[in-house]
């Protein structure tokens, strides 16, 4: 998830390998930019005929061991055959095409349901389960669909503007625009504009915010549309590596309270803030934090390090999914998974089968717009490690015409999402990995990954699994996926320069997120106005949402320090820097070499307790000289 431009893992200066396909340059006829000319339908129609009734055609010569066997110690041995990789246009057996679009599918489709768990849930505006399984299934679609787009990148017509990146780019719900929607849905609840039930804790259903989220967050898209045909280059200076990774850090940890919270029993329902109260899942009953919900989200996270400590290449890419499907089996083996959801859930579903009245928050602008920057952000990071591990150039026109299509995609895509009753998506990067974990960037298997997804999205079983769930199952894998955009945050922050004015405007940008993370509420008392303009009443809502909110207070101070804080001179740059690899040479010596640390440590007192040369009495010389010999040979035998 960062918007650095990894170095690329591919030697060029070594030649191209056997098997990779060499794509034209960018300046070459624009046909050829966007791969190889295709042959007659009926050619192809033979081709694929012939496929269908061929070993090849269905398995070809790829080592599906490799894949999906898991390493087991002391039993099986890890594979040191080198798999073939399989390039950007290149055709895919059958088979295989199928596994590699599941195996994308599943990757992402932890991520991709839990931000419409969230807001339609107790933590967000409570829809109720109907209204749950439907965006859990309208996301699927929806997501589906933009991934296909994504994959598929054709020119506008007479423009030099392209749509879609033409790679494995596959398309989830934006966590950014989660976590500033439970933010506004916490705040909403607060003030009163929704309600809660009698007993002041309960949440009652405010469709009408849901409504005014995806409203606000469609109109506000026309920036990161906007965005979309700025160059790269000004988009990366206006959010360096420190601006973004800061933002990506305090999103995944504000989101991590949500994840703990159902983690533990559940977050907005009664039993979390009263803990003589028993939370209800399925037909068990336990008390809020209780070592049943606790051991049952664990479950969860210690399936997804045993996939990544054993399994194969397979179970290690899709290891959050079935951290969760094995967390859901042991809740419904001991009582704790509600099978009713699933069977009153509705067998098909599809987009626009609910609606929410659309509308416009003036409070909600500014984050959104801040989070339509990350999301572009996100987009060219994620775009140019998927070309990366695809062998693809990752710079010079193509690479950057890749990127203006990718970014133009994913703002319209996710623009269109409010439209479509769902939340943002936009880019994930985790299939990255997938990518190079399986060494297939071949766009079919983009295709498949779409296809599997939009089929998820109509069987309305499918969504049912993920809502019937309880709570403390989805907080498992949730914290662990929140604790990777965090980690993704910390990922990009080492791409800084780290110079004396970096570190400034870090320190200042940490130090006032940090403060809204510990203390969310410092500054709702800031305000006192008590009077009835609705235009007063919003900008201190929309000030306080900002300052409350960790990645939107530091994004807000780090951009214009950023702006107004001269870049420190080339000379003073360099000479801080070597300085800085100078020490760091230094202590790593030490560190690796700790007898060498402890001899200075040891010559440095003998020389402190022999004191000066010539001075004191010749007894205290010669004492001195003692004392000085003697360490030296005990450093001679430790060395």
């Amino acid at each position: 998830m960062s918007n650095i431009e990894p170095e690329s893992s591919f030697d060029k200066s070594k030649g191209i390998t056997s098997g990779v396909q060499v794509l034209p340059s960018y300046e070459d006829a624009d046909d050829q930019v966007l791969g190889p000319l295709p042959t007659s339908r009926k050619n192809k129609a033979k081709q694929v005929l012939k496929s269908l009734v061929t070993k090849e055609g269905w398995l070809g010569d790829y080592d599906y061991g490799a894949l999906m066997i898991p390493y087991i110690p002391f039993v099986t041995k890890k594979q040191n055959k080198e798999l073939p990789f399989y390039t950007v246009n290149e055709r895919l057996p059958h088979l295989l095409l199928f596994i590699l679009g599941l195996q994308h599918a599943l990757a992402m489709v932890g991520g991709l349901v839990t931000p419409p768990l969230l807001l339609a849930g107790p933590a967000g505006a409570n829809l109720g389960t109907e209204s749950q399984l439907y965006l859990v299934s309208a996301c699927l679609i929806w997501c589906g669909v933009g991934t296909a787009i994504q994959v598929s990148r054709f020119k506008i017509p007479k423009t030099g503007y392209f749509f879609g990146t033409g790679l494995i780019s596959v398309t989830g719900t934006s966590f950014a625009f989660a976590n500033i929607a439970l933010a506004w849905l916490t705040q909403a609840y607060a003030d009163g504009t929704c309600s809660y039930d009698t007993d002041g804790v309960t949440k009652l259903p405010c469709p009408e915010e849901f409504g005014a989220i995806l409203g606000t967050a469609t109109l506000t898209g026309l920036f990161a549309i906007a965005l979309s045909f700025v160059p790269p280059r000004a988009i990366r200076k206006a959010f360096p590596p420190l601006i973004t990774g800061t933002m990506l850090m305090f999103i995944g940890a504000s989101l991590i309270k949500s994840g703990v919270n159902n983690w533990a029993g559940g977050s907005g329902v009664t039993c979390a803030s009263d803990h003589t109260v028993k939370c209800t899942a399925g037909t068990r009953e336990e008390y809020w934090g209780s070592a049943t919900f606790i051991g049952l989200g664990f479950s969860c996270f210690a399936v997804i390090i045993i996939c990544e400590l054993f399994g194969s290449a397979f179970m290690k890419s899709a290891s959050v999914f079935f951290g969760l499907i094995i967390g859901m089996i042991i809740a419904a083996a001991t009582g704790f998974f509600d099978k009713e959801t699933i069977t009153s859930a509705p067998a098909g579903n599809f987009l626009w089968v609910q609606t929410w009245h659309l509308s416009l928050r003036g409070q909600l602008v500014l984050p959104m717009i801040a989070a339509w920057a990350v999301i572009v952000a996100e987009t060219i990071g994620n775009v140019t490690a998927s070309s990366d591990v695809s062998r693809m150039p990752i710079s010079g026109g193509e690479f950057e015409s890749r990127i203006q299509g990718g970014v133009l995609a994913d703002a319209v895509m996710a623009t269109l999402a409010g439209l479509a009753t769902v939340p943002p998506l936009t880019t994930f990067s985790q299939n990255s990995g997938v990518i190079a974990l399986t060494r297939n960037a071949s766009r079919s298997s983009g295709y498949m990954c779409a296809f599997i997804l939009f089929l998820m999205g109509i069987i309305g079983k499918f969504g049912a699994i993920f809502c019937a769930a309880p709570a403390s199952v989805i907080g498992g894998f949730t914290t662990f996926l929140f604790g990777a955009v965090a980690t993704s945050g910390v990922r990009v922050l080492a791409y800084a320069r780290w110079t004396r004015r970096d570190r400034f405007i870090a320190t200042v940008g940490m130090g006032l997120g940090m403060a809204s993370l510990c203390v969310p509420d410092w500054f709702s008392y800031f305000f006192t106005y008590t009077g009835t303009s609705a235009g007063k009443k919003g900008l201190i809502q929309a000030v306080v949402l900002i300052v409350e909110e960790p990645y939107l207070i530091s994004a807000l101070v780090m951009i214009i320090l950023n702006l107004c804080i001269a870049d420190e001179l080339p000379e003073e740059v360099a000479k801080e820097e070597e300085g800085a690899t100078t020490s760091s040479e230094e202590e790593k010596r030490e560190w690796n070499q700790p007898n060498v640390r402890r001899e200075r440590t040891e010559s440095r007192v003998v020389r402190e307790e022999a004191g000066p040369s010539g001075s004191g009495s010749g007894s205290g010389s010669g004492s001195g000289s003692g004392s000085r010999t003697e360490p030296e040979g005990e450093s001679i035998e430790m060395r």
